[in-house]
Formats: structure tokens, sequence, C-alpha cells
């Protein structure tokens, strides 16, 4: 009687025991489907035969942008600082003639004047004098006394052919007061200056007010239509650059490119970097002063493979398969950028390693079975 209670109990327990086992036996079978293919595939070591030929190296150059046309401003005379036009601040515009900015000069002025009020003086007396000893040129001379403005800028002086009368009125001190007043013009011109062509205020150090000392630098002026990024290149990639090369400048700053010019090549060598200065010229509306700018140019290389960078071992060595058996060549690394290398070094038709491994080691000897050969095509893919 009890038996009967207790059957369906038992049955019960026989049917989950077989679900258990069933369920055992089916992930058994599946883990070792899933594991078959990765045993074999990690088992292959890909390698690839060596082909030398000529590989394109990409030679890339950088540098800031500087506006071509720049200009540092600096104080020939002293004096009291003052605007022009228009602010002298960064940012403002100016255009070629207008003035940039002025220093007081009411004081050199005046000692200006008085000095071509000496000079009036003398030549108002040199007038009577010329009348009587040399008539025949006093004429000219009494047509510039007319025309003299001590506010207007110095006229040259009548020309004087005849020695006699040139050292006839250099004896009067004319030549040496005219010539002291035009240095003093000179001199009074540099209180006011002006653009010397098209272009914007970049830097300015001083305010109205402030005073203002000879040899001080007042500010920078830059012409902000075209720019020059300087750039550097090995001596060997030198003879495949050439002044007139047009080259595509690109920046983080903006999308697409800048189209540029090589204006001009540096024929000196830089000590540190041993590389050549290469200036590119570029008007783009975009580019802006102090902008990092960079571009690249393809250089063949002869006799060369690339490869993938990890497989270099010391950075002069690479594994090739001899035989069945790993060894270590030594190659010349021509360039190594980015995840790749072009190497020299390799006989043609050499078995190279493909793919970096761990474990691997000089001497070690390989199954050919386990060696899985892919095109070159395919190794630079990777």
């Amino acid at each position: 009687m009890h038996m009967k209670k207790l059957q369906p109990y038992i049955i019960a327990l026989g049917i989950i025991a077989i679900g258990i086992g069933i369920g055992r036996m089916l992930g058994s079978g599946n883990g070792e489907e899933s594991v078959g293919p990765k045993t074999r595939s990690t088992r292959l070591l890909e390698v690839t035969e060596v082909n030398n030929g000529t590989v394109q190296r990409d030679v890339r150059m950088s540098g800031k942008a500087v506006a071509l046309r720049r200009i540092e401003l600096y104080a020939e005379v002293g004096g009291i600082f003052t605007d022009a036009g228009r602010p002298f601040r960064e940012g403002a515009v100016f255009r070629k003639g207008e003035a940039l900015f002025g220093i007081r000069d009411d004081v050199y002025r005046n000692s200006v004047l008085a000095e071509k009020s000496q000079l009036l003086n003398q030549l108002t007396l040199l007038l009577p004098d010329l009348l009587i000893d040399f008539p025949g040129e006093a004429e000219v001379w009494k047509e510039y006394l007319e025309g003299y403005s001590i506010e207007a800028p110095l006229a040259p002086l009548p020309e004087v052919r005849d020695n006699r009368l040139r050292n006839y009125i250099a004896a009067r001190g004319i030549y040496s007061k005219f010539f002291a007043v035009r240095s003093m013009e000179e001199t009074l011109g540099k209180y006011r200056l002006q653009a010397p062509f098209d272009g914007v205020v970049t830097l300015s150090n001083l305010n109205p007010g402030m005073l203002v000392r000879t040899g001080q630098k007042i500010g920078e002026f830059a012409d902000p239509s075209v720019f020059e990024v300087q750039a550097a290149v090995s001596v060997r990639a030198l003879e495949y650059v050439r002044p007139g090369d047009r080259v595509e400048l690109r920046s983080d700053d903006f999308p697409g490119v800048a189209d540029g010019q090589i204006s001009r090549i540096n024929q000196a060598i830089d000590q540190q970097t041993q590389t050549v200065g290469v200036y590119i010229e570029v008007a783009d509306p975009r580019v802006r002063e102090g902008m990092f700018m960079y571009t690249s140019i393809a250089v063949p290389v002869e006799h060369a493979v690339q490869v993938s960078r990890s497989l270099l071992r010391d950075e002069t060595r690479l594994f090739v398969v001899r035989d069945s058996v790993l060894t270590l060549a030594d190659v010349e690394v021509v360039a190594a950028y980015g995840q790749h290398a072009i190497v020299r070094g390799l006989s043609e038709g050499a078995v190279m390693l493909a793919e970096p491994r761990e474990g691997l080691y000089e001497g070690m000897v390989l199954d050919p079975a386990e060696l899985h050969f892919i095109t070159s095509k395919q190794r630079q893919d990777q």
C-alpha cells in the first residue's frame, strides 16, 4: 500500500534524472563543435612570400601657418602713444596707407618749424647777393623762395650746374641747413606710422596715453589673406620635393583640404633634426594665424616590401622560415609610420612571417602543414 503511494514520486524523479543526462550530453556535443574550429585556426601560422618592388612611402609634412606678410612694429621715436583713425587693437583692420597709430609730436614739430624758418631767412639773405653776383641764376631761386612754405614738406633746391655758384651757395650754409631740415622732416614722419599693406593688427602692446620709448615694441601687423606653412622633410626625400609643386593641406580645425604650393626650400640642414625646411604658400579664408596644418607626399622606395610594424623584433629584425626553421633576418627599416613599416634586405622569394604570435623563438621547428600562405595584397590589407 505504501509502495503504491510512493510510485508516482519515483517515476517523477526518474524523468528528471533522464532529462538532466540528456542536457549534459547535448551541452558536451556543442562544446566540441565550438572548440574544434578554434583549435584548428590557432594551429595555422600565416606566412607570405617576399616580393621586393617599389613601395610608395607617404612623407608627412606639418607646421604652423604664419602670415606671409607680417611685420613687427617698433617705436623709432619716443613720446605719448595715441590712436589714429581707429583704435590700434588686436583684430583692427587697416587699409594700405591708413595711419596705424601716432605718437604726440607737438614739441618736435615746433623744432622742425623753427629750423625751416631759419632756412627761409638764409634763402632770403641769399637772393640779393645772387642778383649782384649771378644775375642769370637769381630768377630760379626767386621762384623757389616764393613757393617756400614752412608748413608744407620741403621741396628740393634748384639744380646748380656751375661749380662757382655751388660753392657760393654752400659757403652761406644753405645746403647744410637744407639737409638738416630734411632729416628732421623724416624723423617727424616716424611719429605717425602708416599701414604698408592691407592687414590686421595681431598684437597690440600699448594703450593711448602710455609713454613710448625709442626701440619699444608696439605690436604686430599681418596680411590675413596669404599664409606660409613651414614644414620639414628628410634629406633623402628632398629630391621628390620641388618649388612649384601643388599639395593638399589639411587641418583638424576645418573639413576638406586647402590648396597649397611649395614656394621655396631651404638649402641648409637643421643640425638638431637633420631635416630641411620646406615652405608652403596657402591662400584660404579658413586658415588662421598659428593654425597647425599637415600634408603628405608619395615617395617611391625601390627594392623594398611593406610589413606590419608589429612583426619587427628589436626594430631591425623579422622572422623568416628557412627549411621549416624560424630564423631572425636583419632588415633595413626605411620608414615606419602608423601600423606599417617599409623594409629592405629580405631575399626575393623568402618565406616571411605575416602575423605576430606569442611563444615564437629563433630556431623553432615548424610543421609545414601548420603554415598558411597568404598573398601580398592580403598582407597589406591586414
